[in-house]
């Protein structure tokens, strides 16, 4: 029998290509599984990253209890006129006094996607009760405008970016038309307020919130009435004193 050595060679050449190549094809299928499965697990954690921040920068909570109590400092200017006459401000019994803020109840609070909620469900929630420093009631024409303006401006903290968001920023404007709430975040503290703006009046009300606790330091509300033949205006100004 002849035997061609050359031949043979050849085949077993071929063979040994035939086998590298089908490792080299385990090997790149096992590394194309493994990038896929890095890739996946990379994906996933950067999706958990950004949801666990968005849910977190959406989340209020209470940094306030029920009981807690707030005293208040209150100023007052303006004057109602008719002609010739002028007479004192609405609240001027008001100026020079100090107030106790009570906090009688807390809405529950978690993920608000939508201005109107946060309005109707944690804004105009009335949270406070009022009193003078010494426990005695205040004046029946005064205690409602006082006490809803507060509880309109103890916040929850957390969400302070999110918040922003809701409202625009036109502390610059003081004449709105129609009528807006506005936000305005600063480094320390959170500006929060409404305006009201139609031919004959302009009501607005603000406050300076503290980020940390979400009690307002500060509290300003003003209003102003043309009905001839009486312009009347008045700014109340409550400061945190305690």
């Amino acid at each position: 029998m002849f035997f061609n050595r050359k031949n043979t060679m050849t085949k077993r050449r071929r063979t040994q290509r035939k086998h590298n190549c089908a490792r080299c094809g385990n090997v790149n299928h096992r590394q194309r599984i493994i990038s896929a499965v890095v890739l996946t697990l990379v994906i996933s954690l950067s999706i958990g990253f950004f949801t666990e921040y968005i849910r977190q920068s959406m989340t209020f909570s209470w940094a306030i209890e029920e009981n807690d109590v707030f005293v208040y400092e209150i100023s007052v200017i303006g004057n109602t006129t008719t002609g010739t006459t002028t007479v004192p401000p609405q609240f001027a019994p008001m100026n020079n006094t100090r107030i106790a803020v009570e906090i009688v109840s807390l809405p529950n609070v978690s993920i608000t996607f939508y201005a109107i909620d946060f309005i109707e469900n944690i804004v105009e929630f009335l949270k406070t009760s009022t009193t003078f420093e010494n426990g005695t009631g205040l004046p029946v024409q005064y205690s409602y405008a006082i006490n809803s303006h507060v509880s309109n401006c103890i916040l929850p903290i957390g969400g302070w970016s999110h918040l922003d968001s809701f409202f625009p920023n036109d502390i610059e404007r003081p004449l709105l038309n129609d009528e807006s709430y506005i936000s305005v975040q600063f480094r320390d503290y959170f500006f929060f307020g409404y305006s009201y703006n139609n031919t004959n009046q302009h009501i607005e009300w603000f406050s300076h919130v503290n980020k940390l606790d979400g009690v307002p330091q500060l509290i300003s509300f003003y209003n102003y009435m043309d009905s001839q033949p009486w312009i009347y205006w008045y700014n109340v100004t409550m400061t945190l004193i305690t």
